[in-house]
């Protein structure tokens, strides 16, 4: 039966065999093969095979070890299986007559939807895009039926085109870069060697601001290396170590000389270790605030060796003598503002250290001292230190009215003074403030009523009362200016830095 209904084609095929050999001879042009353009090209051939019946079956390859038929449109042009296995395609052919001799000239088309087993590793195109048989590959305006061949559309050449950016200076790519948020730079710095050194310069990293993030070790490493001056750490999570292991390895990096001079340590989350390795690197220091850090006695030297220190702010840190203190005292000689608020001194350690603030001293908050700060010890500051502008001695609940008397003697300078909660000290010694000149705000929380501050603000016209609810002594931000520290403007932090970006440093 099988014979029989191809019978009519396979004769047919015999007797058109020179005309087909004619028709096809754009067999022997060779392109490069795709698969949509094998899967449309063996679809319109077995049309087109179908219908004029000019197949043939290639009958020197029927008995070859791979069992593949090889077909083509005329000529001795066949397709090789293996480089048809490689684009993941394979012919079809006719199980049958792979299986058995061939009695006859079978045409490999006939059995379309046949799927054969023979070789698995060539899979036979089960499916045929019913589109893609339904569509027209040859029209009517076509020149002859025989213009069929399979192609690939030539994939285009990549354009190079100028790169203007090499041919901008260091300085005007500097100018462009400066207005990049930091993570960016970070960027930027892989994108060649050119971007890395442009991106990396110290001119873009002289202020930063890291307040509030969470610092792997190493990253406080890089900062520094980048030559930055001024870097906020308030309320930051600083990783140990400061500086990389992999980094430790480089000859250049020992000794390490750091540019920071404004350094902003606020209520961050640093060990003492970590906090000695970053301050031993630092030797050119202004500003310094470590607020409600743990200090130690390398910390306290390393401290001691910024001999240009103006600003120290230890408020509430933990660990500290007048010993510590006292080595900071005697080698900066330029320290003009001080802040030892609730530090826990004993009342030996604030005799040893009113004994030796320098004469340069203009600010000192020494407030927090309970039960420790005396009026001798008042004496002793105000005679060593009558430079002193503004001073805070609250929540001293051992002082009297002597140790108003002794600052109204010699603080003439005196701009700033605070009493809160000094429960002590009678309210009526406060008129005596008349004396001051130059005295402009005084700050009285909890100790006077309404009426009795109203009385004290008509005796003292030229004093502001309670103007300030806390101290702003030696403190790098003040108020709502969380973008500043002492007074110099910070790039936005918390939006800056991303955690994926500061992985890449």
């Amino acid at each position: 039966m099988r014979q029989d209904a191809r019978g009519p084609a396979a004769s047919r095929g015999r007797a058109e065999t020179p005309q087909l050999t004619n028709v096809n001879k754009l067999g022997a042009h060779h392109t490069v093969w795709s698969h949509e353009g094998v899967v449309r090209g063996i679809t319109a051939g077995m049309d087109l095979a179908a219908e004029s019946g000019k197949c043939r079956y290639d009958k020197e390859n029927a008995n070859t070890s791979m069992k593949c038929a090889r077909w083509s449109l005329g000529g001795d042009v066949g397709t090789n299986p293996p480089l048809l296995a490689d684009m993941g395609l394979a012919v079809l052919q006719d199980e049958e007559a792979s299986c058995h001799a061939p009695s006859s000239s079978p045409s490999p088309f006939s059995n379309l939807g046949h799927v054969t087993s023979a070789s698995p590793s060539h899979k036979v195109l089960q499916h045929v895009n019913q589109n893609v048989r339904n569509q027209d590959f040859l029209t009517e305006n076509s020149t002859s039926s025989t213009e069929f061949f399979v192609y690939k559309r030539r994939k285009l050449d990549n354009f190079s085109g100028d790169d203007k950016f090499n041919r901008m200076s260091d300085e005007l790519i500097l100018a462009v870069l400066r207005w990049l948020p930091k993570f960016m730079l970070a960027r930027c710095a892989q994108v060649s060697r050119r971007w890395k050194r442009l991106a990396f310069d110290e001119s873009l990293w002289r202020r930063l601001d890291l307040g509030g993030k969470t610092l792997k070790p190493g990253v406080v490493g890089r900062v520094i290396l980048r030559g930055c001056v001024i870097l906020r750490l308030a309320k930051a999570e600083v990783g140990t170590p400061i500086f990389s292991p992999q980094l430790q390895h480089l000859p250049t990096l020992l000794p390490v000389r750091s540019k920071l001079q404004y350094l902003d340590l606020s209520m961050a989350v640093i060990q003492p270790q970590a906090l000695e390795e970053l301050l031993s690197v630092c030797f050119d220091l202004k500003k310094l605030s470590l607020e409600h850090c743990t200090l130690t006695q390398s910390v306290c030297s390393y401290i001691a060796k910024n001999a240009s220190l103006e600003t120290l702010n230890l408020a509430m840190c933990y660990g500290l003598c007048h010993s510590y203190i006292v080595e900071i005292l005697t080698q900066c000689k330029r320290l003009h503002c001080l802040n030892l608020a609730w530090t826990g001194l004993s009342s030996e350690d604030l005799r040893v250290i009113c004994r030796r603030f320098p004469a340069s001293l203009e600010r000192l908050n020494l407030s927090g001292c309970r039960n420790t700060l005396s009026d001798s010890h008042v004496r002793l500051l105000s005679e060593q230190s009558s430079g002193l502008v503004e001073l805070d001695v609250s929540d001293a609940t051992q002082l009297t009215a002597s140790a108003v008397s002794s600052i109204i003697k010699h603080l003439t300078r005196a701009e700033y003074l605070a009493f809160s909660r000094c429960y002590a000290i009678q309210p009526d010694t406060y008129l005596e403030l008349k004396a001051m000149p130059n005295l402009l705000y005084l700050d009285l929380y909890g100790i006077l009523n309404d009426s009795a501050l109203n009385t004290l603000r008509q005796s003292l016209q030229h004093i502001k009362i309670n103007k300030y609810l806390f101290s702003s002594v030696a403190r790098p931000t003040v108020g709502i200016r969380r973008t500043s520290v002492w007074g110099l403007r910070m790039p936005l932090g918390p939006a800056e830095l991303s955690q994926s970006s500061m992985n890449g440093w």
